[in-house]
């Protein structure tokens, strides 16, 4: 499924990314992944939202630094070697990754996953990975 991913551009303070999340609460978003990454003065956040639309003012009204883009986040068994299947099935059919990252909720093998990977094709990512 493709969906639309925020990078948000904050500093790298206690409570930055507590801000946010406490006001995507407030609005009764839901964050369906994320990944957090800081350096000595900035923190980058990248997350995925359950309404778009939502997120976007809320962020803008917040005057809030970030950027939006589209990635694919796609479902898969919570079971050793299902990402790499998946990963080489993309490199077969020749498709380059920008970057990945995943999350479970209940991290037991009866579960699924889900993986949020940007590429350049997200279509080609999506035909590939079945």
């Amino acid at each position: 499924m493709i969906k639309t991913q925020f990078t948000l551009y904050l500093d790298n303070r206690p409570g930055a990314i507590y801000a946010v999340t406490s006001m995507l609460a407030e609005a009764r978003i839901n964050i369906e992944g994320i990944s957090v990454a800081g350096s000595q003065e900035s923190g980058l956040a990248q997350f995925v939202a359950s309404d778009r639309d939502a997120t976007h003012a809320m962020l803008k009204e917040a005057n809030i630094a970030f950027s939006s883009e589209e990635v694919a986040v796609l479902s898969m068994a919570n079971k050793p070697g299902v990402l790499a299947r998946g990963l080489s099935r993309l490199a077969k059919a020749g498709v380059n990754i920008d970057y990945l990252y995943g999350t479970c909720a209940d991290c037991s093998d009866s579960k699924r996953a889900n993986v949020v990977i940007s590429a350049p094709d997200l279509q080609a990512v999506e035909d590939a990975w079945g």
